[in-house]
């Protein structure tokens, strides 16, 4: 198996001023990651699928105005809505969006399973392809640019931790399998750290990871199957389906 750096790890249990705005042009809803870049201080959704708004086209939109109320929904799929302002400081995008309402959603086509052992554990699994339809080439034969990403949730039902114990740096072990045949591609993410390999999800928390994977994982038009998992725990495996159009 290929290895495969890990794109987002997240255990769940300040930004700077807004930029001056000129007039609102337009008001749109989109979906995507809400993230924070603590370095600068910026807030972004990134969305999965590229926006096309004021002339410009981006995978990334910049939040403006009072971000500071939705920092609940960080590192979270959600979708927002609100007006899209073009910022004087013309930066890459020139573009900002005011939120002023949001959500937390699931993504579509979201994939479920259960570990169910009695009194002692209980956890659910999901799966979501992001977005679980999508082409890499649009009708002219130019490249998207869409980078989609597997995304890999444990959520701990139960009131005592998850522990887990890995035998060897292996971590998630990754399957894309075109949906009427038997082999595909696959990859498997490490943990870099010795330590890592003991950790737990604890009461009421859950653990996520995403994954991006690449054009010839899924390099044809048709259904596909992605599965993920914990390379040493059979348990905590999960199917979902996608579509490249």
């Amino acid at each position: 198996m290929r290895p495969l750096t890990l794109a987002l790890a997240v255990l769940f249990p300040a930004a700077t001023p807004a930029a001056t705005q000129q007039a609102v042009d337009t008001t749109v809803a989109v979906q995507g990651f809400l993230q924070q870049d603590d370095e600068f201080g910026i807030w972004t959704i990134v969305v999965p699928l590229p926006l096309q708004v004021l002339g410009t086209r981006t995978f990334v939109l910049p939040v403006v105005g009072k971000r500071n109320r939705w920092t609940r929904y960080r590192n979270r799929y959600i979708e927002a809505t609100g007006p899209v302002t073009r910022l004087p400081e013309r930066g890459d995008p020139g573009i900002g969006m005011e939120i002023v309402k949001a959500k937390e959603i699931e993504p579509p086509g979201t994939a479920r399973s259960t570990v169910d052992h009695g009194m002692t554990l209980h956890a659910d699994v999901s799966l979501s392809v992001i977005p679980n339809r999508f082409s890499w080439h649009d009708d002219t034969g130019s490249q998207t640019g869409v980078n989609p990403m597997l995304l890999y949730t444990i959520v701990n039902r139960r009131a005592a931790p998850i522990f887990f114990f890995l035998p060897n740096d292996d971590f998630l072990c990754v399957t894309i399998t075109p949906a009427k045949e038997s082999a595909g591609w696959d990859s498997t993410t490490h943990v870099k750290n010795p330590d890592a390999r003991r950790f737990a999800v604890q009461r009421a928390g859950g653990f996520r990871d995403a994954i991006h994977f690449p054009l010839d994982a899924a390099p044809r038009p048709g259904r596909y199957l992605a599965h993920v998992g914990i390379c040493a725990v059979d348990d905590y495996d999960v199917t979902a389906e996608f579509q490249v159009q």
